[in-house]
């Protein structure tokens, strides 16, 4: 199942920006997301559309904690499939991809700065317990 239409790939790339950057100071925070996201969606929405027959959709967030239109659509998407599929509360659902989604970027950010020490295991969507 696609996030987005069933039986059809999806592919997703994040970008995390930093707006109080001196290149975007004077730049509103609508302009800065939408900025970001068509140009992941020139460098690879073609791509993906064509060769993959997927769909794409860039996900941007600020080092301030904000969130693109396109990702909230998506954690959104997620969360409603979720309901639909697994019988889990829309709320709840939401609640525990952002949480998710927030914790594997701080284990990012900590493994980019001070580098792994242990060996990598992801864990599958079955292990995630979203009745906290």
């Amino acid at each position: 199942m696609g996030l987005w239409a069933p039986d059809q790939m999806s592919y997703m790339d994040v970008r995390v920006c930093h707006p109080m950057a001196a290149s975007y100071l004077n730049t509103k925070p609508s302009s800065l997301y939408k900025y970001h996201e068509n140009t992941k969606k020139r460098s690879y929405m073609r791509r993906v559309q064509i060769v993959e027959g997927g769909t794409f959709s860039p996900l941007v967030l600020t080092t301030t904690g904000g969130v693109g239109p396109e990702m909230d659509r998506a954690m959104k998407r997620a969360a409603k499939l979720l309901e639909d599929h697994h019988g889990e509360m829309y709320n709840k659902a939401l609640t525990a991809i952002r949480r998710r989604l927030r914790f594997s970027l701080l284990i990012s950010t900590l493994r980019s700065l001070r580098g792994c020490r242990t060996k990598y295991s992801p864990t599958g969507l079955n292990e995630i317990d979203f009745n906290l």
